[in-house]
C-alpha cells in the first residue's frame, strides 16, 4: 500500500471516529430545591421527573447542586463548579448542547456567563423555564426559610450583575402565569404583576427592571392605561433574552396551554417544567 493511501485510510478513520463521538445533548439544571449533587446522567433525587424525558434520542446530562446554596458560588456540590465540570466535559470539541433551566438554575447559568463570558463552550441555546434571574418578592421578604439560594433571590442580589453578558448564548424564556391559586393566593399577592407562584413576569420573561409586568389584557398597575406590560421581548428585556410563544413551536401539541393575551403558559412554578419538555419536543 502506498504511503498516500496508508494517509487516506488514516485520515478517514479519524473522521469516522469523529463523526461517531461528536454529539448533541441536552444539559438540566435545575432550581430552588433541598440536595441534587451530581454531574452525570442520572437526575440525583429526582428533580425533574418526567419532565426530562425528551425525544430525539438526546444525551442527557444533569448539573445536580445543593439546591439550597446561593447559585452563584464554586465549591464542593455548588452550581458554578459543576456547570463547569457539565459544561466544559460535554459541550466542547464537537459536541453540542442545548441547555434546559428551571427558576434558580437559569440564574445559575445567567451567572455562568457573565462569569466565563469567554469559557469555549458549543450551547446552541438555553430554554429557561419559570427563570428566577431576575429574583423574587418572596425572597425578599424571607418567605421561604433562609438559605444561602434565598438570599440570593433577593431582587437586589440577583440584579447585581449583569445579565447582558450572555456569552452569545440566547435565553428563550418560558413563563407560567397560574400563580398558586390565582391573584388571591398569598404568594400571587405578594409578586407584582403577572406571576406563577414563585416568579414575576418581571423575571421569568427576562425584564431589565422589576415593574409590575402584567398581561396586554389585564390594567398596567402603574396607572397609565396607554402602556401594557408584556412578557414579549419588545426593548426593555437583557441583550440576548427573548419571549418564546407557542406560536413560535413548529408543530402542535394540544397539550401545551398559553394564553396568548397573557403571553404566558397556563402553569404555576412546578408544572411548567412538563411543559418545557413538551415545548421542546415541539419547537
Amino acid at each position: 500500500m502506498s504511503k498516500l493511501s496508508i494517509a487516506l485510510c488514516a485520515l478517514s478513520a479519524t473522521l469516522w471516529v469523529s463523526s461517531i463521538s461528536a454529539a448533541d445533548k441536552v444539559i438540566f439544571v435545575h432550581g430552588r430545591s433541598g440536595d441534587h449533587c451530581g454531574t452525570g446522567t442520572t437526575d440525583v433525587n429526582n428533580y425533574w421527573g418526567n419532565s426530562s424525558n425528551v425525544d430525539g434520542g438526546y444525551e442527557k446530562h444533569f448539573v445536580g447542586y445543593d439546591g439550597a446554596s446561593d447559585p452563584r458560588t464554586t465549591g464542593n456540590c455548588r452550581a458554578q463548579t459543576n456547570l463547569l465540570t457539565v459544561l466544559g466535559t460535554q459541550c466542547t470539541g464537537d459536541n453540542t448542547c442545548t441547555v434546559i433551566c428551571h427558576s434558580a438554575g437559569c440564574y445559575a447559568m445567567d451567572y455562568f456567563t457573565y462569569k466565563y463570558p469567554k469559557y469555549d463552550i458549543n450551547v446552541n441555546y438555553i430554554l429557561a423555564s419559570a427563570a428566577a434571574t431576575g429574583g423574587s418578592e418572596l425572597a425578599n421578604l424571607q418567605f421561604w426559610s433562609d438559605s444561602g439560594m434565598v438570599g440570593a433571590l433577593k431582587t437586589g442580589n440577583a440584579r447585581s450583575f449583569n445579565h447582558n453578558i450572555t456569552a452569545g448564548i440566547g435565553r428563550w424564556h418560558m413563563a407560567g402565569h397560574e400563580g398558586y391559586g390565582g391573584v388571591t393566593s398569598v404568594t400571587s399577592g405578594i409578586l407584582p404583576g403577572e406571576d406563577d407562584g414563585a416568579v414575576s413576569y418581571h423575571s421569568s420573561c427576562g425584564k431589565n427592571s422589576t415593574t409590575m409586568w402584567v398581561g396586554r389584557s389585564w390594567w398596567n398597575w402603574s396607572g397609565t392605561s396607554s402602556d401594557w406590560d408584556e412578557c414579549k421581548s419588545d426593548g426593555r428585556n437583557w441583550d440576548g433574552h427573548y419571549h418564546l410563544g407557542k406560536a413560535d413551536l413548529s408543530s402542535s401539541d394540544s397539550q401545551i396551554g398559553y394564553n396568548s393575551g397573557l403571553q404566558g403558559y397556563n402553569d404555576d412554578h412546578s408544572t411548567i417544567k412538563e411543559t418545557t419538555r413538551r415545548v421542546f419536543n415541539a419547537w
